[in-house]
């Protein structure tokens, strides 16, 4: 296989509502934080950011409902797509694990997503103690004795930007319809969310401005973009 070129796709990841892309919590302190989000854990930046692997894992499993390639298991658990075949919407693009078996000119994965650290502007804020995150109050309700159980989640709040870059190579022979499943996904995870609690109201999240090989794309390039 020949690679002929490595495509970017870049740009800001702005948070509509609140972020919580969750971290462990490794103590346990009275009055502590339950379901903290994860941050650079370098003591001079200490700031949230958004792993390409929460960010890729989001853009994969959307593209793998739609297409209906999960693999479902006895217990009904659906599976990440492993078959390896070039004519898969999912295993070119995303990858397979080592163990899988498919064909040898299947190739490297297609995409590579990086981290999406705090735009300049917020990184500067956040330092400052300009952006405090936010604590979203929540209760679980017991059906029986309508006991609350209240659980704090810390979030990234509404209006916070990120910077995010996705690279993807092009081999000969590989059909225009591998880039566009990048793009028919980051459409997707716009009408769903991304991290947890989605259900719950957070992660909404829109992919503004987006940058395609240097050329900035009109707003509503991903509205144009077709699902079926």
């Amino acid at each position: 296989m020949k690679l002929k070129k490595i495509r970017q796709i870049e740009g800001k990841i702005s948070i509509l509502t609140g972020l919580h892309i969750g971290a462990s919590n490794e103590t346990i302190e009275i009055g502590g934080m339950d379901n903290p989000i994860i941050k650079d854990p370098l003591p001079e930046s200490n700031a949230p950011y958004i792993p390409g692997s929460s960010l890729k894992g989001k853009l994969r499993s959307l593209i793998e409902m739609k297409e209906g390639r999960y693999v479902k298991e006895a217990r009904g658990l659906g599976n990440p797509c492993n078959c390896g075949r070039r004519d898969c919407p999912v295993c070119p693009v995303f990858g397979v694990s080592a163990s899988a078996q498919h064909p040898p000119d299947l190739g490297p994965t297609r995409i590579i997503v990086r981290d999406a650290k705090l735009s300049k502007e917020w990184e500067d804020r956040y330092r400052n103690g300009d952006l405090p995150l936010e604590v979203k109050y929540e209760n679980a309700i017991n059906r029986i004795t309508g006991m609350a159980n209240p659980r704090p989640l810390e979030r990234v709040p509404a209006g916070v930007t990120f910077d995010f870059r996705i690279s993807f190579k092009v081999f000969d022979n590989d059909p225009d319809e591998y880039f566009q499943t990048v793009l028919k996904a980051m459409k997707m995870l716009e009408l769903d969310a991304l991290g947890g609690a989605g259900s719950r109201g957070c992660g909404q999240i829109r992919f503004t401005p987006i940058i395609i090989d240097g050329e900035r794309q009109p707003d509503s390039f991903l509205e144009a973009i077709q699902l079926g």
